[in-house]
């Protein structure tokens, strides 16, 4: 939004220099992007009039010249061809500094001594006529500086008007804040509406509105007579320095008054108008319309038009059609004001890819209450402009009308907000000078009304806002809150996530992070037949379910990798799962998942690892336990259809499954298209870990005395649970520190259905050296739990 300084001054005093205005603008919300202060490159330059007149003796195309400037006469050199004796000029005299860092000294041209220069239009950076000098009107005041005398001593503010302060974008509503912020008063352009005795409703024109929800209300005058020219000399600066270029002197006055109301209004050709029958309705399907642009657009039921009884005469609120418009020919024209809801105009602005400046302005709400007045003043400019008659009174169709709201707002509170001490008449003078109507209830309360054109004021919070921004920020001292602030504490579901990823990072997993979204077709292919939380409204097929497990997500993240010849690959994630409630609402799970495929991390002592296997996945799962304080849990067969059968694991403590791990399953790997490795998978439900993880770390003293291994081979049926074997040898003697294994053999050496297992058991007496009793009889209760529960022995 452009402000003309010289013009903002005809609505209120402004006695501040541009800095302390700029400041002011931009601390009470309206920020300044830019200010260009028009004609500071033409000081010193002053009107002046030839007094004497002859040639160079030097140069027969130069001119020397005695120009009168006021106070002095100046000896000046000339070279252009176009004056003469007795002419008004345009002289920059001695010290000037014109654009593009011209500065004017007395010099000597051809050996004669130059005082100043004659400008032209490019040389004051004014235009393109270079060719002569400017040569101005006999009555031009000597002495007076040129940029006083053309008026281009104004300042332009670009301000930055945010989208819910339409009632900014006009030199009323920037007065009505500055005279706000300062305590100063309003000075209303005064207007007396002559109107002729003949009335507007004795046949002149004929208004209805079909469309009641779009068009809220809709006012309009007739004048006659007018005599449409060129507009005045004022009027054109005007809007000039808006940007604007004018056309007539009609057309001019309501773009004047559009800037300076912020109403847009349009001027119809009365005559043109069939049957003065004006409707405002749904465009036709098919309908086409050449509008103000020239360019012929075709409409549809969607839009809004404003139509007499055979064609639309202009898109509502948005740009009028060439089959009416204003032309030297008119001599009796309908001034329409109206209220269009921002929605319809937003709407259709977009769909046309057509907007003004009347469209900018009704997409973000207008002042429904203020047409009628505007329209009166609108008409009584046009007819100061045109000569006109102004018919008696005017069509005022008001289909919803305006109702006030009362806002509480409670000083205790307003003060606890501020961190200041405000006093309630204060608060009243603030909001008074902004036009909003307040009622004292009590001594801490009063009711706020705000005025029609401030739709932005809904709530308590917003009268805070304006209390803030006229009272001042920079009033308000910087004060910490006398508050008792605590450190926030995590919730133990907080602890568990930060923890789980710090012991999966150290044990040498690298962390992967995944959108909580999968697609149906992913839910198919894991085989999940229970209901699963559904996206109404999904971003695309591919994020269309709420997951209810990790697996697919690191699988994807696998193929992913795999696709671009990364293979050595071991990740993690700690995230949620979701299943629906009854109620509709999800129902969150915390859940760690560990992927793998490829082979082991390279190292000094193992240049060649071997592929990674359903046992490297068991060691990271068993330090996870570990490390997450689980440390009883039994390790079951798992039946999960995607896992392999062989070489999957689900972990149980007491009846409660927490996790599975394992291979996945080779049909599943498959459909993932995960071809060149095999992938390894695990997911634990770390919600479930909590009930069970131990409350307290117990440590132990070194035992002194030393240990004691001995490796048995034990003869096995090869579909015999090793597992839950090692945990009774475990149980069986507190003598036994430790119970693995170290190798399984399958082959001819033993029978077909059989295996061997080599384990490894460590014996230790905390109390003393064990002697070889001690062992014999612990390797002998071995053997025979073995025998007895497993049906194996000692490999021969």
């Amino acid at each position: 939004m452009l402000i003309s300084l010289d013009w903002l001054k005809q609505y209120v005093d402004i006695k501040e220099d541009i800095k302390e205005l700029e400041n002011t603008l931009t601390m009470i919300g309206q920020e300044v992007e830019a200010i260009d202060e028009q004609g500071k490159d033409l000081a010193k330059v002053v009107i002046g009039q030839i007094t004497e007149y002859g040639r160079h003796p030097e140069a027969e195309k130069l001119t020397l010249l005695k120009v009168n400037v006021g106070e002095e006469e100046l000896q000046i050199v000339c070279g252009a061809p176009n004056h003469k004796l007795g002419d008004k000029v345009v002289v920059a005299t001695i010290g000037a500094v014109l654009p593009g860092d011209f500065k004017i000294k007395k010099s000597k041209i051809r050996g004669v001594e130059s005082q100043g220069m004659l400008c032209s239009e490019v040389e004051l950076g004014l235009g393109t006529d270079g060719d002569g000098i400017i040569i101005l009107p006999e009555d031009a005041p000597l002495g007076v500086e040129y940029r006083v005398y053309k008026k281009l001593n104004d300042v332009i503010f670009e301000l930055e008007i945010t989208p819910n302060r339409p009632d900014c974008l006009s030199y009323i509503g920037i007065a009505r804040e500055i005279a706000a912020y300062y305590g100063r008063k309003i000075k209303w352009p005064e207007f007396e509406s002559k109107s002729i005795i003949e009335s507007i409703n004795t046949g002149h024109i004929d208004v209805r509105i079909e469309d009641k929800e779009r068009c809220k209300r809709f006012s309009g005058k007739v004048i006659k007579n007018i005599k449409v020219t060129e507009s005045p000399e004022w009027l054109k600066n005007r809007l000039l320095s808006m940007g604007l270029k004018p056309i007539n002197n009609v057309v001019d006055a309501t773009n004047y008054i559009l800037f300076e109301c912020n109403q847009p209004l349009h001027a119809y050709d009365l005559t043109k108008i069939e049957d003065r029958k004006i409707v405002v309705r749904k465009a036709l399907n098919g309908e086409k319309i050449v509008t103000l642009d020239g360019v012929e657009r075709e409409l549809n039921k969607d839009e809004l038009v404003v139509a007499d009884s055979q064609k639309p005469l202009g898109i509502a609120g948005i740009m009028g059609g060439e089959s009416s418009k204003v032309t030297e020919e008119t001599t009796e024209i309908f001034l329409e004001c109206a209220y269009f809801t921002p929605e319809n105009i937003r709407k259709t602005s977009k769909e046309l890819g057509l907007s003004s400046d009347s469209s900018y302005r009704f997409e973000r709400g207008l002042d429904i209450e203020n047409t009628a007045e505007v329209l009166e003043r609108a008409a009584e400019l046009i007819s100061q402009l045109t000569g006109g008659e102004i018919l008696e009174g005017h069509i005022d169709k008001y289909i919803e009308k305006y109702e006030k709201i009362e806002i509480p707002l409670n000083i205790d509170k307003l003060r606890k907000f501020m961190g200041k001490n405000i006093e309630i008449d204060v608060v009243g003078k603030i909001l008074t000078n902004l036009g909003i109507e307040i009622k004292t209830l009590n001594s801490t309360t009063i009711l706020a009304t705000p005025p029609s054109y401030r739709g932005d004021l809904t709530r308590t919070a917003d009268l805070y806002e304006e209390i803030i921004r006229m009272y001042g920020f920079d009033n308000i001292e910087n004060k910490m809150p006398e508050e008792n602030i605590r450190p926030g504490v995590k919730d133990s579901m907080t602890i568990v996530v930060d923890e789980a990823k710090e012991v999966l990072a150290k044990l040498g997993l690298q962390e992967v992070i995944n959108y909580s979204f999968i697609s149906r077709e992913a839910i198919k292919m894991l085989g999940i037949t229970e209901k699963t939380l559904e996206i109404t409204n999904p971003i695309s097929d591919d994020m269309a379910v709420m997951r209810p497990t990790l697996i697919y997500s690191l699988l994807s993240n696998i193929k992913d990798n795999l696709n671009r010849n990364q293979n050595d690959l071991k990740f993690f994630e700690v995230s949620r799962v979701f299943t629906p409630k009854e109620d509709g609402l999800a129902n969150e799970t915390l859940r760690a998942s560990i992927a793998l495929s490829g082979k082991a991390s390279k190292s000094l002592w193992d240049p060649r690892p071997e592929a990674m296997d359903f046992y490297t996945l068991k060691g990271f799962v068993e330090k996870f336990l570990e490390y997450m304080g689980i440390t009883r849990y039994q390790l079951e067969r798992s039946e999960d259809k995607n896992f392999h059968p062989g070489r999957s694991a689900d972990i149980r403590i007491g009846k409660i499954k927490i996790g599975t791990f394992g291979e996945i399953h080779p049909d599943l790997a498959e459909n993932m298209d995960i071809k060149r490795e095999r992938a390894y998978v695990a997911e634990l439900d770390l919600t479930s870990l909590l009930n069970y993880r131990a409350k307290k770390v117990k440590y132990e003293r070194i035992v002194k005395y030393p240990e004691v291994t001995r490796d048995l081979a034990i003869v096995l049926d090869r579909d015999v649970l090793v597992g839950k074997m090692l945990e009774d040898i475990k149980k069986s003697s507190n003598l036994i520190e430790s119970v693995a294994i170290f190798d399984v053999y399958q082959g001819d050496k033993i029978e077909a259905d059989k295996k061997s297992v080599a384990i490894s058991i460590v014996l230790r007496k905390k109390d003393g050296t064990l002697e070889e009793n001690d062992i014999n009889i612990t390797v002998d209760k071995i053997l025979t739990l073995i025998a007895k529960n497993y049906n194996g022995e000692i490999r021969q």
